[in-house]
């Protein structure tokens, strides 16, 4: 049982992982006005899944604040730099709160899943 735990986090890990670098990549070629429709259109059920999990996620995080930072940096794919002038606060702020949220975050689904 502990071994299926332990491949369903990575299988976890690996999936935000594609989903935070997909779109950071397509953030990037909006920016600089390159149309990616077609990579949109295939990615998109995959895509819809994925982000209902981390939606899911996310609701576990108790704190408003840390929502909208865990939000902003790994979805959004913003810095903390951006994040932090975007929420008007500091980056030290938003690197203590990302902290604590992503703490309480792996707490709370650690606990679940033993």
């Amino acid at each position: 049982m502990s071994e299926n735990i332990q491949n369903y986090r990575r299988e976890l890990q690996r999936t935000a992982w594609r989903v935070a670098y997909h779109q950071r990549a397509q953030y990037r070629k909006e920016r600089i006005g390159i149309e990616v429709e077609y990579l949109r259109a295939e990615a998109e059920p995959d895509l819809r899944e994925t982000r209902r999990e981390l939606d899911e996620y996310i609701e576990l995080i108790p704190f408003d604040k840390g929502r909208q930072i865990i939000e902003s940096i790994f979805i959004e794919g913003r810095t903390e730099a951006e994040t932090a002038e975007m929420m008007r606060m500091s980056q030290q702020g938003v690197s203590k709160w990302k902290r604590k949220s992503l703490d309480h975050l792996r707490r709370t689904l650690n606990s679940s899943y033993c």
